[in-house]
């Protein structure tokens, strides 16, 4: 079951540590096709602004056209009247990455359209002709002069290439617009800071506010801008993301939620599972250990008594009245102690199962000190023992069950004489103080620990346990009488030291 539970987690964490490796993985894709969409705009805004400036300069007309969405100017030449013609004139210098063409195409109508077109981009111009009948004579010299213009842009466009620096191609302003957007097409929306590298100078520029130089120059994140070039040095848009990983656990945030709570379960159930088994094999543990310790306590008394009645049946041992006297007395203090036994075992049943009833009266506590201890007489004078009592000539009357009291204070005395190994001195003290009724218990035997003493009060605990019994009792004494004592809303505390002896102070409040 142990391996089951084990390997359940295994499974869920290697999940949750693949979940984020794919979205890392995929986060960086993202980033990456982001980052070759960002040059590649860039490459072809620069080449559109260079043609657009290239007609605006060639023309002599004021009227506006719309290119790509931006507002350019209108160029209108006469031309013949014609049916529906296309003209393509296509430029002759052929450079990776730019190719521009003119389209010319009459209408049906007394107008006709020349565009000029970038091939690896939507870039177009388009020119409004008025037909007369002098457009043929005009066509060759309008494709000539289109066709010179393309071979101007294209050599404006290597010109800037190679005069111009970086930062004079593009502002860092721009390139943080283009970026953002970019990135938020691939549905990335978290912080970011870029910078340009210059590999000719071995330097960063453009760098965005608040970029940490030395993190950005450890990302791998990069891509070439103008990637084409032939005569410039390479450069490299770099860019790093300072809450990477908080956006990738957000990312999973939920699936991760879902795997921690469903990992949680799997170990409390187990947790829980566990405890049981363990709290089941100890109760069957104490079970069998209380049944011989009872078996034990019940078959001493048992034995005396069966001992005590068979000396009395001898015939000579009846003229001895003081041998009857003394049988009689051990068979009396067996059949206290039988009678003790049993009541506290069905009192801590009762307790546990709540039906226990506390027949409450008004009882004068020296009384009940003294009606406890008379009980151990004869067991003190077998062991050469010794109870001392101090009784307090206050008035000490409490509201209390007398019965289940006495049997209390006896468990008392009786485990200050059982776990002893020396002759018992038993001293016994009943005072008043600040409204509350005390009754200290002292004896001089064995002592217990401090752990111990944290589980002395716990029902069947002994401070010796096993088959071997090596310490009389039963293990619920002590649980009794804290529970007897709690009934009657007061308090017990133990004092001890091991080979010294122990302290029990039992107090209620004086008012119960």
């Amino acid at each position: 079951m142990t391996l089951s539970v084990i390997g359940l987690i295994a499974i869920q964490i290697f999940w949750l540590t693949n979940l984020i490796k794919v979205e890392e993985e995929r986060f960086e894709r993202n980033v990456n096709d982001a980052l070759l969409s960002v040059a590649d705009k860039i490459d072809k805004d620069e080449v559109a602004e260079t043609v657009f400036k290239k007609i605006e300069h060639s023309s002599k007309k004021n009227e506006p056209i719309i290119i790509n969405g931006m507002k350019k100017r209108q160029y209108t030449k006469l031309a013949d009247s014609i049916k529906h013609i296309e003209v393509f004139v296509a430029d002759t210098l052929k450079r990776p990455g730019i190719n521009y063409q003119f389209k010319y195409m009459t209408g049906n109508n007394d107008s006709s359209r020349i565009t000029l077109f970038n091939n690896d981009s939507a870039s177009h111009g388009t020119i409004m002709i008025r037909n007369n009948f002098r457009w043929q004579r005009k066509l060759d010299s309008f494709v000539v002069k289109r066709k010179q213009l393309v071979e101007d842009v294209i050599t404006d466009i290597i010109r800037v290439n190679t005069a111009k620096k970086i930062e004079e191609r593009i502002t860092g302003t721009q390139l943080n617009s283009i970026i953002s957007g970019e990135l938020k097409n691939k549905g990335i929306d978290t912080d970011f800071y870029f910078g340009i590298f210059k590999t000719s100078r071995d330097t960063l520029v453009l760098l965005k506010d608040g970029t940490n130089v030395s993190e950005l120059k450890k990302s791998q994140t990069r891509t070439y801008l103008f990637p084409d070039e032939i005569f410039n040095a390479p450069n490299q848009l770099i860019i790093y993301f300072p809450n990477k990983n908080r956006y990738l656990l957000s990312s999973v945030s939920g699936l991760m939620a879902l795997s921690i709570v469903l990992i949680i379960v799997i170990s409390a159930l187990f947790y829980k599972t566990l405890q049981m088994f363990i709290n089941q094999k100890k109760i069957t543990e104490i079970k069998n250990d209380l049944i011989n310790n009872i078996t034990h306590e019940f078959k001493t008394p048992i034995s005396t008594i069966s001992v005590a009645c068979e000396a009395l049946n001898e015939p000579d041992l009846i003229k001895d009245s003081s041998s009857i006297d003394r049988y009689t007395s051990i068979i009396k203090e067996e059949n206290e102690r039988l009678r003790m036994m049993v009541e506290t075992l069905l009192n801590t049943a009762a307790f546990e199962k709540g039906t226990l009833h506390l027949s409450k009266e008004l009882h004068d506590i020296n009384d009940l000190v003294r009606n406890s201890v008379a009980k151990f007489e004869e067991v003190l004078k077998k062991k050469n023992g010794k109870i001392s009592l101090n009784l307090t000539n206050d008035s000490l009357s409490l509201i209390c069950d007398g019965f289940h009291l006495i049997n209390s204070i006896s468990n008392l005395i009786d485990n200050a004489i059982k776990y002893n190994e020396r002759e018992p001195e038993i001293k016994i003290r009943t005072t008043l103080d600040n409204d509350r009724i005390k009754i200290s218990i002292s004896d001089n035997g064995i002592g217990i620990t401090k752990e111990q003493s944290e589980k002395i009060f716990d029902t069947f605990y002994r401070v010796s346990t096993g088959n071997i019994h090596n310490v009389r009792g039963n293990g619920i004494g002590l649980s009794y009488c804290k529970k007897i004592v709690d009934a009657h809303g007061g308090k017990i505390i133990l004092k001890s030291k091991p080979g010294e002896g122990s302290t029990f102070e039992i107090n209620f409040p004086a008012s119960s």
